[in-house]
């Protein structure tokens, strides 16, 4: 959400989201329903996420489920009430659009929820590489302000890291996240400490390409 959305500040905990986006559907980006998710908890932090969300009110999300086919809008167009059908393309504008409970329902019986991640929208949305990046850098802006710990354990962050992407519907062994926080980290600007337990290291890469030998993610 930009910093002059007024909608956000209406959002509590528990109100039920639809995601929607433009996606191509029979060769023309259409509008449509991808995924559906709750509102954990609404907290305030004055950070910009991901260079975009100005918003100092930020929400945290239960797990998504992701639709299969997707739902195009327009399918809606003569049916919701919390759209005038003649304003249709300027209601759809707005980063985020409160709907009546009837709408709700009625978008709800249409959706076929899948586990995984679907691959419309790894394809045309962005890479799987910058949505495990942006999930790294998500999950350390949390940790950074609910754990208390100064420190983690570069391991016991990507096993969160893990159980994080999963609550999207994606699945990717240990050792796979581990290979690409290795070769991403310096992507992040996180700040990394060595460790003198073997057990706790991991090699991290530079922009350059040089590995050099850390244990711990710093939290602060």
């Amino acid at each position: 959400m930009r910093k002059r959305g007024k909608l956000i500040n209406e959002i509590r905990s528990g109100d039920r989201i639809f995601l929607f986006k433009p996606i191509p559907l029979n060769g023309r980006r259409t509008l449509s329903f991808v995924a559906y998710t709750m509102v954990e908890s609404v907290y305030s932090d004055p950070e910009t996420l991901y260079d975009y969300y100005e918003s100092p009110r930020k929400l945290k999300l239960k797990g998504i489920k992701f639709f299969n086919p997707p739902i195009p809008l327009v399918k809606f167009k003569d049916k919701l009430v919390s759209f005038d059908s003649k304003k249709w393309s300027s209601a759809t504008k707005s980063e985020y659009r409160k709907i009546d409970e009837a709408d709700f329902r009625t978008i709800r019986s249409r959706a076929k929820f899948i586990e995984k991640f679907p691959a419309y929208l790894e394809e045309v949305s962005f890479s799987m590489d910058e949505f495990i990046l942006n999930s790294i850098m998500g999950l350390h802006s949390m940790l950074r302000k609910a754990d208390g710990r100064k420190q983690m354990e570069i391991k016991s962050f990507i096993k969160l890291l893990d159980e994080f992407i999963q609550s999207y519907g994606i699945n990717k062994s240990y050792d796979e996240l581990e290979e690409f926080y290795s070769i991403n980290a310096w992507r992040t600007g996180i700040k990394h400490y060595p460790s003198r337990d073997p057990e706790r290291i991991v090699t991290l890469y530079n922009s350059r390409g040089a590995g050099r030998d850390f244990g711990l993610i710093s939290l602060e």
